[in-house]
């Protein structure tokens, strides 16, 4: 979940053949602004950074289904990655978001 009003969140919705998709539960509310380089022009990125192509997800024997989805998961401010360029091991320097992983029961 990426939007106006959310930093980047690892979240999903159920699906159902009969309703459709369910409501948004959020599992990791992200914690602040992507700003990794990939998002940037002068990088040779986007100009709006992607966001939920890199998850996964698998039905566990017990039918529990396991997920990982991308997420900011570090509120380090700019004062902070200037002193400490990893913002105290949370995020690598050219990048800050993370992956969070979670399991939902049907």
């Amino acid at each position: 979940l990426a939007g106006p009003n959310s930093y980047p969140s690892a979240a999903y919705v159920k699906l159902d053949a009969t309703r459709g998709a369910g409501a948004v539960t959020i599992v990791k509310a992200g914690n602040g602004p992507s700003d990794g380089f990939t998002g940037l022009n002068s990088f040779g990125g986007a100009s709006v950074a992607r966001w939920g192509d890199y998850g996964a997800a698998v039905v566990a024997a017990d039918g529990t289904i396991w997920f990982a989805a991308e997420s900011i998961n570090q509120t380090c401010d700019l004062s902070g990655f200037v002193s400490n360029f990893r913002c105290g091991n949370t995020r690598t320097l050219l990048a800050n978001w993370g992956t969070w992983i979670a399991n939902v029961t049907p």
